[in-house]
């Protein structure tokens, strides 16, 4: 594990890297960039397999860095749940979904975070390994609201990493005409569960639309399950098998 200051954030952030056995700064290697790493059984989880499928030569060898959350209180804010009972929200949720917060700790945070995440997480990493890639070489990866975060990446910044795992994405609203003006679009992996709310079916059907006609793949999955990390993991192995697969 490791941390850097971020300006935009004013603040460190902490992130895991996985490196394969062998790892060598004189080669090049595909990078995952994705969030919520700071569980500690999940990231057991993805160096287990990752070793395994490189070991196993199923895949190519790749680096895979989590961002982890900031999980405390955001103080000022709470949402009510029907019941009338106050939930408070973490930074987490202000950093991955946009939002019209009033608070002026608040209101930027969303951009100032894909500013982190963007300008200083990622050219961090690559200048530390020496890895120069070209956005065909980025990957990202995020469930629930990391992946929203992701899908809103993708719609503002869409020239930098060129493909998306996006599982039960919760925010990063998409609409059909997002991407009308925009010839090329990352490849994205869209996977969401038939036990999940109605909103996730809809927003597949609006990716079909924005993505029509346009250069970058979308692969859209309905599997059987709901919002659960251990659907996400088997989802994660097969896919990440399927696009690095030797």
């Amino acid at each position: 594990m490791d941390s850097i200051y971020s300006k935009n954030l004013n603040e460190y952030r902490k992130h895991t890297i996985y490196l394969p056995k062998e790892f060598s700064k004189s080669n090049s290697y595909p990078i995952i960039y994705g969030t919520d790493g700071q569980d500690n059984a999940v990231n057991n989880y993805y160096k287990e397999t990752l070793d395994s499928l490189i070991q196993n030569k199923v895949i190519r060898p790749l680096l895979f860095v989590q961002s982890h959350a900031n999980k405390k209180i955001a103080d000022s804010t709470s949402m009510t749940l029907g019941n009338g009972e106050k939930v408070y929200l973490k930074y987490r949720y202000f950093d991955y979904v946009e939002t019209n917060s009033s608070d002026s700790l608040l209101k930027n945070r969303f951009y100032e975070h894909m500013s982190y995440f963007r300008e200083e997480l990622i050219p961090s990493i690559e200048s530390e390994f020496d890895q120069n890639l070209k956005p065909e070489d980025r990957y990202f990866y995020g469930v629930s609201n990391g992946a929203g975060f992701g899908l809103s990446t993708l719609k503002i910044h869409p020239e930098e990493i060129g493909t998306y795992l996006c599982f039960s994405t919760f925010g990063g609203a998409v609409s059909d005409d997002d991407w009308n003006d925009r010839p090329n679009l990352p490849n994205l992996y869209f996977y969401y569960g038939n036990e999940e709310p109605q909103f996730l079916k809809d927003a597949a059907e609006n990716l079909k639309a924005s993505y029509s006609g346009k250069i970058g793949v979308l692969k859209i999955k309905e599997y059987d399950g709901g919002h659960d990390y251990k659907l996400w993991n088997v989802l994660f192995t097969q896919t990440v098998s399927d696009i690095f697969r030797l």
